[in-house]
Order: structure tokens, then C-alpha cells, then sequence
């Protein structure tokens, strides 16, 4: 049978040009038909390339089975059942004769299908005659079992046995990458085609990877603006995207009308539907990213089971598409910017723009500050999520209110459509205060800060010029403050605080006030104006207390801990931070229970308890991570990471730094990324990578200048000191003994000029106390500070890896060959930051100084206690400690890490070298956090 098919195979034309991408696909769908599957239908929207990845699959397929029949039936031009099966019949070479019944028609195609043996059957283009053709498709499957059946359509036929096959885009460069995709490939492959072959222009492949991704990888609309290319180049087209449907016109020759241009390949699948479904479509063009079923119903105005039929009807034909799920879980569905642009024309033709575009308005504004008000209430994650969810549609609602604040009034002869722009302007610009203040707890939590900045400034002008209800304006204005000062602005910010402090007085609203009263708190808090500072946090504390705010009691009570903290009295900071945490922990507020637990690590740090402290920035970082607040995460990890610098855990800390300022680069915290540079740069030249260091410290000075807070200038200065301190030892490792004083004497200063003043930047920072502490003892390692080798004597100090140890009273020791005792005093280091006074085991000992050996009990023990009477001989005999659980360090012995190798033997074999350290670089912005 199958070699009498072949006479009548119908040959496959040859594209004129070259497939591209798709071999996943094109190998899954190989893969269904090898597994025994009957029928699977490619579908998607338009332009995604479902013919062409047919054809293709076709073509492989005759070129793998030459015995097998291929047939290849197009459907465009067929309007009904009788067409379709003439189309079928010729494909495959079937006589049937004309005039009879339909039915007749698809058994007598069942039964000449069902002769021909095993073969590959596509039919192409089978949306507009689905109704119709799908029972007959159904009766073909089962009267021909060796044929396989590959459909493409805009929808699925859901037939039974039917595998569908969605079709998306081509796969896309990432964000700010220009790597060579399917998509880049593809236009890169279609404009030279255009050139006659040509080699591309000099525009970079960057701007080929951002208009592909503008382009959504539709591989239609890639191919027509390729087609472009030539008169337009690519930063053209990216410029006249706005109109991609008039854009992408005229352009290809050779296509059929329905796929010449988008917007006909759009208006192919907007003549399918039906009225209702088309209103709906219609409808969904005022979205302005993915959206639930919910939000659909609000716009749609239908009850929601008829909803939902709708939003189906729309997906079944892939004018809708799958989004992902937003932060807050929930089912979003969403439409391509072509199919957009076309569907908002419509909506336009049909007089409804303005009461959809209101409906919209009204379900978003309702929702935001539904859960703004319950974030505010109990800093719940989920409430947190739902407003990040739904960010760009407020956004959407902002921008279209301000817009109708600004558009003429009916009766002015214009003719006023919109909804929305018929309202009075001051109900505009009152409702743009609202959608904004709604997003405000995402965007001072998650970033980006300045999102909202320009968009508050001008709907605050409109609202002063409009006299817009003063509680709604005092509500906008504190989270102008807000984000004003997480920008840098202080005096701005002050500003904005008290013009609402005085409105919200006035109002007597005293939910209000009271969170404007700890705001300016914070705000003179990081100016270092204690004092007013104080007495803010005092009245925000007894307001909430007087309203029963427990959250914002925890509050203000964990922004008193901070206050006591940089007042140097710990215990009323400790006292403070642990109310705080626990009333966060009772109300299950993880945003706050992260920050104070962070402050408080940061207090044990500063009182010598690095295992509490770690266990503290531990616990909120997990804690924050859960809750999704990504510049506090950064904060958190960026102290962790100042942490293990201390501790000379450099490749831990550059890991963590390098995570910290991504984060804090993404939500647009200037000064908290300044103050991670200079972290980073302080790593960074601990570990000898000088210039890396500068370029990390240049431009974190450079910022910290224009914001102008002295502590965070002078924390520049203590950051380049580390710089100082690896030029020093590499001009004493190359026996250039003045110039290394000289750096020396540069560091010296940095730290002098740090501790100058009453009071001194050292006093108002935690920021720069903890660099100070860190560069001073590396200093006194390479014996350049007489006051920090003095405060050392009491000190066991290590070099990075214990490569050199210097207990306390005596001078350095090398233990660069001597492996099994610095293995050991290393694990004793260790024990003693995790479990202080803990004694480690002969088994634990063992595989600490002699990973992976083998030994006897008795011999391992000998070893052990030989390797112990070494370090007890070098000066260790007084803290080494022995009881039944096994050998520990006293747990009063400060230990700490030198970036740094010692310069001068003193009391040892003490020989110069470099630092050890590997990883990944970054940074993170400052300590306590209000």
C-alpha cells in the first residue's frame, strides 16, 4: 500500500528560507507520533509560525521514511465542509465524486486514507472551518489507524485523543543581554536576506536583542520588520514601535493576505468570533499586563460564570495567552502588544473605551488600598503580594487619571468620551493620589524608589492647583517623603513630612499622624538629630499605644533600640530590640522581626559575640527573603558579609556582598549601594585585588559626596584605607620599604581623621566603626599602629586560613608548614564562634587536622596531642582547654581575623606574604535599619 502511495504523495513546496529555532518543539511532536499518538493540533496566535514549523516537521519526516506517504492539505480558502474535503481529496489524490452528500464525502476519505498505510497528514490553517471540519477530522483518525494527523490552528479542536501543541515566541535574550536567540537569529537571518545577503550594519546586536524582545519573539512580526531593516535600521524600528501594527505593514511580498502584514494576520482571528466574544477582547485591551479572571469580570461587567466563558473562548483561540503566575499566586492571563493595539481600536470603534477604562479604575483602586490598609495593619507577605500583583494596572490607573486631570471639560466644544476624563478634575487627580499611595508599600520595600517620584510630583501639583481632599494629600505626600529620602533627598523629604504632619493634625486623624511622626523620626534619625529624633519616636510611640497599634508599636520601639545603639548604651538598645522582635514575632510581622533582628546581630557584633550575631543575620535574612523585601534582604546580608570579613572568612564575605548590591542596584537604594561598594572595595583589596577595589570605591566616594552625610563620606575614606593597607604589603613584599611606609602612614590618617571630632564619625556610624575595627587590626598585623597592636596583646589573632597566628602576648608565629597545628587551632576557632566554651572530640579533632586518613584510635591521639603541644609551645598554653567532651579555646579569648600577613617576625619565624581569599565580588548598604 505505501508504494502505491507514492504516485499520488503530494510534493511539499520548499521554503524560500531557512528554518530557524523550534527544534524543541520540533522534536517533541516527532516524539508524540513515535509514541503511538493519532492527531496533535500546533496552535497559537498569529504569526507564531505554525504553518512553518509544519512544513518543516513534514519535510524531516519525508526525508526519514521515504516509504511513507506525506500529504500537505491547505484549508485557507475553504468556507465550509464540501471545500474542506475537495481540499483533502486532491491532497492525497482521492477520487470522490461531486455533487454527493457531505457525509458520503468524509466516509469515502476515511476509506482512501485508510488504504494508503502509514503516512504523515497536515492540515494547515484549520481555525476558520473548525466547527464544521473537526467531526470529520474525528472520522478520519478512526477510520485511517496508520495515518497521523498534524493540525494547525488559532485553536484547538478538542477532539478526543487530540495532543495539543501550544505554539509561543521564540526564545528571547535575557534582559540587557545581547546573545545570539532564535529571535536574534531570525532577524538577523530575514534583513540580510532583504540586503541580498549584505552582512549586518554596525548597529550593535544589543539594540537587534531589545527591538526582538519589544517584538514579544512573534517570529511574523520579527520577519516584517526585518523587511524594514534596510530604510529604517533597527534603532528605527525601535523608535516606531508604538505603532507596530501600521509599522509592520506593506512589508513582505509573497505571503498570503492573511499573513502580509500583523495587523491583517489579527483581524483573520478578530472575524472568527462572535459579538461577545469580541466585546470581551475588546475590553481586555485596557489591561495593561496580566490580569486575573477576577479582574476580568470587574471590566467586563458580566456575571462571572459568563466571564470566564469568555476569557476560555479567548485563550481556546489564542487571542489570550497564559502569563505566569503574579506574587500573589493567583491565574493571569494576558494579550500580545499587537494583539493589543488592535483590540483597544476596536474598543474605540465600539464607543466603550471610557466605561471600561473606569470599571478598571475602580476595580484596581479598590483592591490596592484594600491591600495597602491591611499591610499597614498586619505587614502581611500576602497583602504585600497582591499589591505587587496588580503594580502596573495602578500604575495604569495613576497615569490615566493624571491624564484626565489634564484634559479639556466637556462643554468646551471638545468632545469628551472617556469616562474617566469626564470626571471632575480634582476626583482625577484624587484618584491618582490614591492609586499611587495604594503601591507605595511595594515600591519601599521591593524597589525601584524613584518609580513613583515623578508620577507623585505631578499629581500633587494638580491636587494643590485642584484643592484635592487634604486627607488624600497628606496620605500622598508621607510617601513622597518616604521615597524622597530612601532617594537621598533629606531636605525634600523633611519637607513633605511636615507639610503632612501639619494636614494630618489639622484632619485629626491620628492613625495618620502617628505614622508621619515615626517617619520624621527615621528622617532625623539619619541626620543624626537625636534629640528630635527621640522626641519623635516618643509621641509616634504613645499615639500608637493610645490606638492599639501593636505593629507600630514594635516599631517605634525597635527605632528607640536603634537610637540607644548609636547613643552607645547596649543594654537599653538590646532591652528595646528584644520588645520589638517580639511583638513582631506575636503578630507574625516578618518585614519588622527581620529588620530589628538584623540591628540587634549588629549590637552582638559590636559587643564581641560573633555566634550570636550570625544566628541573628541568619535568622532575618531568612526571614526577609520569605517576606520578599529585597533591600532589606540586601541590608541583612551585607552585615552578615561585614561579618565574615571580620572574621576573615573573605571568600563568604564577597559572596555575600556580591548578592547584596545586585539587590540593592535593583530597587534603587543609592546610599545603601554606595555603602555596599565601599564594602566591596574593602573585601576586595583584603584579598590584594587592588584595582577591582578602586573601582568599586571610586564611584561609591563619588555618590557618598553628593548626598553629603559626613559619617558615609568618611566611610569612603576608612574603605580606601584597606586599599592603603594592600599597597603597603605589596611594596614590603617587593622590598620597597618607604614607599610601603608611606601607605602605612596614608592608612594611619584615615583612621585618625575617622576618630576626630566630639562627635567623631566613628562615634555617629556603625558603618564606619565596624571598617575602623577591621583595618586597625590588620594594621597592627603588618605593625603599622602602635594603639591597635597595643589593644591586640589581649587578642589571639589569624591571618586568613591560620597561615600565621599571633596568641595574645606574644608575637607572630608561621604555621604555613606546620599543617596538622593550623588545621587544628583552625577547627578550635571555629568551634569557639559557634559553640563558645564547646568542646570538639579526638574523632572531630582527627578530621579536622587529617581529613580523609585513616588512623588508628591510639595513633590519632598521639598525633593530636602532639600537635596541640606545638601550639602550646608557640604561646597557646593558656587558653587551650581539656575536659571529657575534648579540646576547646577559652571562650573569654577574643579571636579575630587580619586581612593582612605580619610584616615583622617579632617573637616568631613571621615571613612576608599574600593574602588568600576566592569568590565573587559585591557589596551592600549600611547597618541598622529603621
Amino acid at each position: 500500500m505505501a508504494d502505491a502511495a507514492r504516485p499520488r504523495r503530494r510534493h511539499l513546496a520548499v521554503p524560500a528560507s531557512r528554518f530557524l529555532g523550534r527544534e524543541r518543539e520540533l522534536a517533541a511532536i516527532a516524539e508524540l507520533f513515535r509514541r503511538g499518538e493519532r492527531l496533535v493540533t500546533v496552535w497559537g496566535p498569529a504569526g507564531m509560525g505554525k504553518t512553518r514549523l509544519a512544513l518543516e516537521l513534514a519535510s524531516r519526516w519525508d526525508e526519514a521514511r521515504p516509504a511513507e506517504a506525506v500529504w500537505l492539505c491547505e484549508l485557507t480558502a475553504c468556507r465550509d465542509l464540501r471545500a474542506v474535503c475537495g481540499a483533502v481529496a486532491r491532497a492525497i489524490g482521492a477520487q470522490v465524486a461531486a455533487g454527493r452528500r457531505e457525509a458520503t464525502l468524509v466516509e469515502r476519505i476515511g476509506r482512501a486514507l485508510a488504504t494508503e498505510g502509514p503516512a504523515l497528514f497536515v492540515l494547515d490553517n484549520l481555525e476558520h472551518v473548525l466547527e464544521q471540519a473537526a467531526p470529520a477530522l474525528d472520522a478520519w483518525v478512526r477510520a485511517a489507524p496508520e495515518v497521523r494527523f498534524l493540525a494547525t490552528s488559532r485553536e484547538r479542536t478538542r477532539l478526543p485523543g487530540e495532543i495539543g501543541c501550544e505554539l509561543g515566541p521564540l526564545e528571547l535574550p535575557a534582559e540587557g543581554s545581547a546573545e545570539r536567540s532564535a529571535a536574534v537569529a531570525l532577524f538577523l537571518d530575514r534583513a540580510a536576506a532583504h540586503r541580498g545577503g549584505a552582512p549586518a550594519g554596525d548597529e550593535p546586536l544589543a539594540d537587534v536583542a531589545a527591538l526582538v524582545r519589544r517584538l514579544e519573539g512573534i517570529p511574523l512580526a520579527i520577519e516584517l520588520a526585518a523587511a524594514r531593516e534596510g530604510v529604517l535600521g533597527v534603532r528605527g524600528l525601535l523608535a516606531r514601535l508604538g505603532s507596530r501594527l501600521d509599522l509592520l505593514a506593506g512589508a513582505a511580498r509573497g505571503r498570503e493576505a492573511r499573513q502580509a502584514t500583523m495587523r491583517s494576520a489579527i483581524e483573520w482571528s478578530w472575524d472568527l468570533l462572535d459579538d461577545r466574544e469580541r466585546r470581551a477582547l475588546a475590553c481586555c485591551s485596557v489591561f495593561r499586563g496580566p490580569f486575573t479572571l477576577a479582574a476580568a469580570g470587574a471590566v467586563l461587567a458580566e456575571p462571572d460564570a459568563a466571564a470566564v466563558d469568555r476569557i476560555e473562548a479567548l485563550r481556546d483561540k489564542s487571542l489570550l495567552r497564559a502569563a505566569p503566575p503574579g506574587s500573589d499566586g493567583a491565574t493571569r492571563f494576558a494579550l500580545y502588544e499587537a494583539v493589543r493595539e488592535l483590540a483597544a481600536e476596536k474598543l474605540a470603534e465600539r464607543g466603550e473605551r471610557g466605561a471600561a477604562a473606569e470599571r478598571h479604575a475602580a476595580f484596581y483602586l479598590a483592591a490596592g488600598e484594600a491591600a495597602a490598609a491591611d499591610f499597614e495593619r498586619r505587614g502581611a507577605l500576602d497583602a504585600l503580594n497582591r499589591i505587587a500583583g496588580d503594580l502596573e494596572e495602578l500604575l495604569a490607573v495613576a497615569e490615566g487619571a493624571l491624564a484626565a486631570a489634564a484634559t479639556p471639560r466637556a462643554g468646551d466644544g471638545a468632545a469628551v468620551e472617556d469616562a474617566v476624563a469626564a470626571a471632575a478634575p480634582r476626583a482625577a487627580a484624587e484618584r491618582a493620589l490614591r492609586a499611587l499611595s495604594a503601591i507605595e508599600p511595594v515600591l519601599s520595600t521591593r524597589g525601584p524608589f524613584g518609580a513613583q517620584l515623578e508620577l507623585l510630583d505631578r499629581a500633587l501639583a494638580a491636587a494643590e492647583a485642584l484643592a484635592a481632599d487634604p486627607g488624600v494629600a497628606a496620605r500622598a505626600l508621607a510617601a513622597r517623603g518616604r521615597a524622597r529620602r530612601l532617594r537621598g533627598q533629606a531636605e525634600a523629604a523633611l519637607d513633605d513630612l511636615e507639610r503632612a504632619r501639619a494636614q494630618a493634625a489639622a484632619l485629626g486623624e491620628a492613625a495618620l499622624l502617628s505614622g508621619i511622626l515615626a517617619d520624621l523620626g527615621v528622617l532625623h534619625h539619619g541626620r543624626r538629630e537625636m534629640e528630635r529624633a527621640r522626641d519623635h519616636y516618643e509621641q509616634a510611640l504613645a499615639l500608637h499605644r493610645a490606638l492599639g497599634d501593636r505593629r507600630a508599636e514594635g516599631r517605634a520601639l525597635g527605632n528607640l533600640g536603634a537610637l540607644h545603639h548609636d547613643e552607645r548604651r547596649e543594654a537599653e538598645a538590646a532591652a528595646y530590640y528584644e520588645r520589638a522582635i517580639a511583638i513582631a514575632a506575636e503578630i507574625g510581622d516578618g518585614r519588622q522581626e527581620g529588620i530589628f533582628s538584623t540591628n540587634a546581630g549588629l549590637l552582638e557584633q559590636e559587643r564581641g559575640a560573633p555566634a550570636l550575631a550570625r544566628r541573628r543575620y541568619e535568622r532575618a535574612a531568612a526571614i526577609l527573603g520569605e517576606v520578599g523585601d529585597l533591600r532589606l534582604l540586601a541590608i541583612t546580608l551585607g552585615n552578615l558579609g561585614a561579618l565574615h570579613h571580620e572574621e576573615g572568612r573573605l571568600a563568604d564575605a564577597r559572596a555575600c556582598h556580591g548578592r547584596a548590591v545586585a539587590l540593592l542596584r535593583e530597587v534603587g537604594d543609592r546610599r545603601s549601594e554606595a555603602i555596599a561598594l565601599c564594602r566591596l572595595g574593602a573585601a576586595l583589596a583584603s584579598v590584594g585585588e587592588v584595582g577591582e577595589a578602586r573601582r568599586a570605591l571610586e564611584p561609591a566616594e563619588r555618590l557618598l559626596a553628593q548626598l553629603g552625610d559626613e559619617p558615609d563620606v568618611e566611610l569612603a575614606r576608612v574603605a580606601s584605607g584597606f586599599v592603603d593597607l594592600a599597597l603597603a604589603q605589596a611594596a614590603r613584599r617587593a622590598g620597597q620599604g618607604d614607599e610601603a611606609a608611606a601607605h602605612v602612614v596614608a592608612a594611619r590618617r584615615r583612621i585618625a581623621r575617622a576618630r576626630e571630632g566630639a562627635p567623631s564619625s566613628a562615634s555617629r556610624s556603625d558603618d564606619v566603626r565596624l571598617l575602623l575595627r577591621i583595618l586597625e587590626r590588620s594594621l597592627a598585623a603588618l605593625g603599622g599602629l602602635a594603639e591597635a597592636r597595643a589593644g591586640a596583646e589581649r587578642e589571639l589573632l589569624l591571618t586568613e586560613g591560620a597561615r600565621f597566628v599571633r596568641p595574645p602576648g606574644s608575637g607572630w608565629h608561621d604555621l604555613r608548614e606546620r599543617h596538622a597545628a593550623r588545621r587544628l587551632l583552625l577547627a578550635l576557632a571555629e568551634q569557639q564562634r559557634c559553640a563558645p566554651g564547646r568542646g570538639l572530640s579526638l574523632a572531630a579533632l582527627q578530621e579536622a587536622g587529617w581529613p580523609g586518613e585513616r588512623i588508628l584510635p591510639e595513633a590519632a591521639a598521639n598525633r593530636i596531642y602532639v600537635a596541640m603541644n606545638q601550639l602550646r609551645k608557640l604561646g597557646m598554653k593558656p587558653w587551650l582547654r581539656r575536659d571529657a567532651e575534648g579540646y576547646s579555646l577559652d571562650p573569654a579569648l577574643p579571636v579575630h581575623y587580619v586581612a593582612v600577613e605580619p610584616g615583622t617576625r617579632g617573637g616568631g619565624d613571621a615571613r612576608g606574604g599574600t593574602g588568600e581569599g576566592e569568590g565573587e565580588g559585591g557589596g551592600r548598604g549600611g547597618g541598622k535599619r529603621r
